[in-house]
């Protein structure tokens, strides 16, 4: 019998609950020998959670939908692990990465800044009194891909750079 993992906002569906015990043990004797595997778990479920609301905020936009307070969760729920996950990288990753890669630290501590620039303007946008118009739902979607493109690109080039 199938068992259901939720991860964020999607279903993941195993064979069986031998399997998912299995690869819970595998993650957590990986990251026991090697933490850095923690942050590789964390780019991946941003990087999922981005694409389910990318997915949604283009849906929101299209199909019209009225009710954009789940959404708001969602952007509000990331945004808040997303600066904590970029807060352990700026305070241990970087710091020793940039002993083997000079002045990469400060690069991606700067990549960190525009993109919490990004989600400054998203939540701009979010807290417009008018979002029943069509160019409101639009520019959300795209705002959402944007940040969806920035920071799975900025994800990309630092598992680049760490394996």
């Amino acid at each position: 019998m199938a068992t259901p993992l939720t991860i964020m906002t999607g279903t993941i569906t195993t064979s069986n609950s031998s399997l998912a015990t299995a690869s819970k043990t595998c993650i957590n004797n990986s990251a026991l020998n090697s933490p850095i595997l923690i942050f590789l778990i964390f780019h991946k479920a941003i990087k999922f959670e981005l694409e389910g609301l990318h997915r949604d905020a283009v849906d929101f936009a299209i199909n019209h939908r009225t009710d954009i307070n789940p959404l708001l969760r969602r952007y509000r729920f990331l945004r808040s692990i997303y600066r904590h996950h970029c807060n352990a990288e700026d305070e241990v990753i970087f710091p020793a990465l940039d002993i083997r890669v000079k002045n990469v630290a400060r690069t991606y501590s700067l990549e960190h800044e525009g993109e919490s620039v990004l989600f400054g303007e998203l939540f701009e946008l979010l807290h417009r009194e008018v979002q029943d118009e069509e160019s409101y739902r639009r520019e959300l979607a795209s705002r959402t891909g944007a940040l969806q493109t920035s920071i799975s690109q900025h994800m990309s080039k630092e598992e680049e750079q760490l394996f």
